[in-house]
């Protein structure tokens, strides 16, 4: 983002201060910008500022030099009180807008990008920035819209390409959301259901739901092509060959009665998108997810012909995460890493991988550093008292928990491990509270046993009796939905 600098620097510069010594400071500020000491040039230029406050240019070429360096905050002062100055300053916004999104402030953000863009519809960096705006603030419309433009501009840019999948897959999600609230029994849902379930290796699963789908609409397309996938994951390629033959013998969809259907199979997806808008049917909704999911894996094919980036490495990790192969996840997290160093999102990613790799010591460090530039940061404080946690250091751990509780109350994960820290202090009564609003969130059964063994030390043996009957239940309930899930049962 900071290559946008020297451009502006040249423009804004020559307007600057009239007076000889005054423009030769100016000038000298400049070109330390340029060469990269931007901490020196900052310190001209405040002495600029103060000689000559209502300097609009002064104001803007300091609020540059502070965004080059990092100081966002006083990036955002200046460009202010230079848009103050000067309303005309569009450059202002650019920066304005810029200097909010590297702080996290998507929302303070997108209006000055959107006004900068608006003036200036083909500069590439500032169309980025506001799809990143727009995507945070899950306006997922417009941020297709942005993300596109820039991926037009810059065809070879890796971050357009994959910020254009993310937004893609957000309206595919949106749409399934609108359909499940609305049509929950409904044929169409039941398949998209299936799909989703198909992705997570829950073929047991994904399979009832693709049968309730064809029980009810048995033209409908794809269907027998998901159940094709789910046998053939399963062990059973002669049933898969069956679906597969089932799905080929679909007639057509008509056309002047189903032309979203028509839309789809001829690949004509954006079409579809702004077709199926206004109606918001759950045959719409039905449509337009699958039609965003398309496209989004059109964007990342299209980001996985590229030269190797930072996002390339990020999709691969994520794809890899919702595998549960996390030590495949570090490998591309680090990656990502290496290319871009200075990315905090990147090395938060990495160290949640790196959590659930269990290399805890390895996660440490980045979220020591993470800590300390979002100091409010729940779930970071979370990860780092989890990790010490885990290391059989409970004593260390309690207070990060603590405080990311403090941040977020609701936090379950965080809830879940400070009452395990405090049963491992054998501070078994001060547990209870914790174990018990983290137990919705189990998914294995260790906060139901660990919620038995507190009540067993905090002296209260019929509460430890009903949370041993409740933890063989939830037990229970765990093995037969894992033999669903898998698919173990579906040929019973």
């Amino acid at each position: 983002m900071r290559r946008i600098l020297p451009a502006f620097l040249l423009l804004t510069a020559l307007a600057s201060a009239q007076a000889p010594g005054a423009a030769e400071k100016a000038r000298r500020a400049r070109e330390l910008v340029l060469a990269g000491k931007t901490e020196e040039a900052i310190v001209l230029y405040e002495e600029l500022v103060k000689a000559d406050p209502r300097d609009a240019s002064l104001r803007m070429n300091l609020s540059i030099a502070q965004f080059k360096a990092g100081r966002y905050r006083g990036a955002i002062a200046h460009a202010e009180e230079a848009l103050r100055l000067r309303p005309a300053m569009i450059t202002a916004n650019l920066f304005l807008g810029a200097s909010y999104l590297e702080l996290g402030d998507a929302a303070n953000a997108a209006g000055p990008l959107e006004r900068f863009v608006q003036a200036q519809p083909k500069d590439r960096n500032a169309r980025l920035m506001l799809a990143r705006a727009t995507l945070a603030l899950e306006r997922y419309d417009d941020a297709v819209t942005h993300y596109q433009a820039a991926a037009d501009l810059m065809p070879q840019n890796a971050a357009a390409w994959y910020g254009l999948g993310q937004a893609f897959e957000a309206l595919s999600a949106r749409a399934f959301s609108d359909l499940e609230r609305s049509a929950p029994d409904s044929g169409y849902f039941h398949a998209l259901f299936g799909d989703a379930l198909l992705a997570g290796r829950r073929y047991g699963a994904a399979a009832e739901h693709y049968r309730q789908a064809l029980a009810q609409q048995p033209s409908l397309p794809g269907v027998h092509e998901g159940l094709a996938a789910v046998y053939r994951e399963t062990g059973r390629a002669d049933l898969a060959a069956a679906e597969d033959d089932a799905e080929k013998k679909l007639v057509p969809p008509d056309c002047a009665s189903q032309q979203l259907a028509c839309d789809f199979v001829a690949g004509r997806y954006r079409e579809l998108i702004a077709a199926a808008r206004p109606a918001a049917s759950p045959q719409a909704l039905y449509w337009t997810s699958k039609a965003c999911r398309q496209l989004a894996k059109a964007s990342y094919e299209r980001l996985e012909r590229l030269p190797a980036s930072p996002e390339r490495h990020i999709l691969a990790a994520k794809r890899f995460e919702k595998r549960s192969l996390y030590p495949d996840a570090v490998r591309e997290w680090r990656e990502a890493n290496r290319l871009s160093p200075a990315d905090p999102a990147i090395q938060t990613g990495l160290a949640v991988a790196l959590f659930h790799a269990r290399d805890h010591a390895g996660a440490l460090p980045l979220l020591e550093r993470l800590i300390e530039r979002q100091p409010s940061s729940a779930e970071l404080r979370f990860l780092y008292g989890a990790c010490l946690a885990n290391m059989e250091q409970p004593e260390k751990a309690v207070p990060y928990l603590e405080e990311a509780l403090k941040h977020k109350p609701d936090f379950l994960p965080a809830r879940a491990a400070l009452g395990q820290a405090y049963l491992r202090l054998g501070k078994a009564a001060e547990s209870i509270p914790h174990l018990k609003a983290a137990l919705p969130a189990d998914e294995d059964g260790s906060r139901h046993f660990q919620l038995v063994r507190a009540y067993q030390l905090a002296g209260q043996p019929d509460l430890a009796r009903q949370a041993l009957a409740a933890y063989q239940t939830f037990r229970k309930s765990l093995e037969a939905r894992k033999i669903n899930e898998e698919g173990l049962d579906i040929y019973k």
